[in-house]
């Protein structure tokens, strides 16, 4: 994989155990910034997703 794509995945998983923690720790004053804070770890998930589809495809294409 990509090292600018690994760097990229690494700070998007790092963000997210933030977020995580967080959460954990109380830091949703209430309902509406829980949902946020859920939609925005939902958000990363989704991104890492496209990223690892674009490395695979990367890889695949300099394959051929």
């Amino acid at each position: 994989m990509d090292q600018t794509l690994e760097l990229l995945l690494s700070q998007i998983d790092d963000r997210r155990k933030q977020v995580i923690l967080g959460l954990g720790d109380g830091a949703a004053k209430d309902y509406a910034s829980y949902q946020d804070m859920v939609g925005f770890i939902r958000g990363l998930s989704t991104v890492e997703g496209l990223i690892k589809d674009l490395a695979k495809r990367m890889e695949t294409y300099d394959d051929e």
